[in-house]
């Protein structure tokens, strides 16, 4: 792998400082004295004297400055662990350089607000707002960046193999060969057929499976002994060409945009996760989707007033191996286009765009609220984003993660019309006693042995509808609705408080034109004066597996009297 040798601009470098010490202070990670719009952090050796201010849910935000303290200095801070300091350091000085690389080598227009939604999921380069390593990308070198990361818009094919069935497990619709007809197309399904008979093999022993290239370069130690005992066979194809979207392991098909985004697991290590997709996951994908749809489709409100898209995420294929270190290396999901659900006169976009500021120094919404006035445009914003989400869980009890990478918005000239959400294999959650159609559910059981006897907590039904709530605020209002409250209060004089009473109104009115909802609603207590939210820094400095790590925030949502 080629090694890294950018040297950090001081505003990458300030940039990813900020966040991390805005994170050190929200989860605890250093001991800290907050008045009159200062933090003095009491550090081991020295006391740090920083400018900034609590908003939303506590979110610490502080004032654009650069530190004097390097980053192995701030790391010392929170951390006695020292193999976890050489990682967190490793993650860091990786982002500032890979940020770095975007800024002296790509070309950043004065303003994304014409891209069509596949270039916004490459110049949306800034990354998370919260999460200090939001471009780590661990395993990647400057060339695989450049190659496999969605911000240099390069194209490029999938390596397609064919694998033994006794090695796959396979979650599909349908007829698996109808399937691979209409993914590939007859032309590329025939010739890979005739690939595998020159091989003297049959489509009966064996299926298709494609794999990230970069994922195929990366583990080929491990493959060998498979490759030599014919499990997995590479097949000489180049099919359609993809480019990675903002997740980078989910890619989109340039050369048809309304065939399927494909999800590919990669040895890559991003934000606060290994982007490998786990065997249980991929096998429950389509079920979960499956489950989704029918809700939207019994629900006049979901699926008429409110026209919520649910990408479906239809089909999984993943390797299987009694071999520890190939587990969720090898595995595909292929999900819904976005294309098929944009009306003629709809454009979309990433809700993490509604947040951003473009290089003429305007917000990226500037136009659409000059248009319509704040407050109507938010409103509307909220009756279609927010309202379905809370709707969902408290009509049918789940929860989804709908930050705001999963979240895209689709308007009309700037006026929101309905929100698509997307990535369930992993990221839902459910109470069996707080579902109102229990039928409904999938048999999980029967899905993947890695489902039997597991108890609550630890994929997909909790144990309280406390987690639920935590899921749902979490990912819509702490950690993305906030940002675009953040930036109203700051750019426009929005005040937050506004802003929050806006997002209380409307799930309000919803309550009333749906008042059977009124007591499930209480059960989920958004009204608490403090809730927990998920420590994502403090996360990712633990290793240990089954761990929880949360710690309690002021409930913004917990100041309106109307919920008591």
């Amino acid at each position: 792998m080629q090694k890294l040798s950018l040297i950090p601009t001081k505003t990458t470098e300030a940039r990813v400082k900020k966040q991390l010490v805005e994170a050190m202070i929200y989860e605890g990670l250093i001991q800290f004295d907050e008045r009159d719009g200062t933090f003095l952090l009491f550090g081991k050796s020295r006391t740090y004297r920083l400018r900034g201010k609590r908003m939303a849910f506590d979110r610490v935000r502080l004032d654009e400055e650069n530190m004097e303290a390097t980053l192995e200095e701030l790391v010392e801070e929170c951390i006695a662990d020292d193999e976890a300091k050489r990682r967190l350091i490793r993650e860091l000085t990786q982002t500032i350089n890979l940020c770095e690389w975007n800024e002296t080598h790509l070309f950043h227009p004065v303003s994304r607000r014409d891209a069509s939604y596949e270039e916004l999921e490459s110049e949306i380069m800034e990354g998370h707002p919260y999460h200090p390593c939001f471009k780590s990308r661990i395993g990647f070198s400057v060339e695989d960046h450049k190659q496999y990361g969605p911000e240099a818009k390069r194209s490029f094919p999938l390596i397609w193999t064919a694998v033994k069935r006794n090695k796959v497990r396979i979650s599909l619709p349908g007829d698996e060969e109808a399937f691979w007809r209409k993914e590939l197309g007859s032309l590329m399904w025939e010739y890979l057929l005739q690939q595998l008979h020159s091989m003297g093999e049959s489509f009966e022993t064996y299926t298709f499976l494609p794999i990230h290239p970069y994922q195929w370069e990366s583990i080929q130690e491990q493959l060998e002994n498979h490759l030599n005992a014919r499990e997995i066979l590479l097949l000489v194809v180049k099919g359609d060409y993809y480019r990675a979207t903002q997740s980078v392991r989910t890619l989109w098909n340039e050369s048809n945009p309304e065939k399927a985004n494909i999800k590919l697991s990669m040895n890559m290590v991003n934000t606060s996760s290994v982007r490998t997709l786990q065997p249980h996951g991929v096998c429950a994908a389509p079920y979960l989707s499956t489950w989704l749809d029918h809700i939207i489709q019994k629900d006049v409100y979901l699926k008429n007033e409110a026209s919520l898209v649910m990408l479906k995420e239809y089909a999984g294929i993943t390797f299987e191996s009694l071999e520890q270190e190939l587990e969720g290396q090898l595995g595909a999901i292929w999900r819904e286009s976005l294309r098929l659900y944009v009306e003629e006169d709809e454009r979309a976009v990433p809700c993490n765009a509604l947040s951003l500021i473009e290089q003429d120094g305007r917000p990226f919404i500037d136009d659409w609220l000059n248009r319509y006035g704040i407050e109507t445009w938010l409103n509307q914003l909220l009756r279609v984003s927010v309202v379905p989400v809370w709707h969902l869980l408290i009509a049918h009890g789940i929860a989804v993660e709908a930050h705001a990478q999963n979240m895209i918005l689709l308007h009309k000239n700037g006026w929101p019309t309905k929100v698509a959400l997307r990535d369930f294999h992993d990221s839902l959650e459910y109470v069996e006693e707080f579902i109102v159609d229990q039928d409904l559910v999938p048999n999980f059981r029967s899905i993947h042995p890695a489902f039997k006897d597991a108890p609550a907590n630890q994929y997909y039904w909790m144990s309280s509808v406390e987690a639920l709530r935590e899921l749902a605020m979490d990912t819509l209002f702490v950690f993305h609705l906030s940002e675009l409250s953040a930036l109203l209060e700051k750019y426009y004089g929005y005040k937050e408080e506004k802003f929050w009473n806006a997002v209380h109104t409307v799930i309000s009115l919803h309550l009333e034109e749906f008042p059977e909802l009124k007591q499930r609603h209480k059960q989920v207590e958004i009204n608490k004066s403090s809730i927990y939210v998920e420590s994502l820094l403090k996360k990712k400095l633990n290793r240990k597996s089954g761990s929880e790590f949360r710690h309690l925030v002021k409930n913004t949502l917990g100041q309106k009297e109307n919920y008591r």
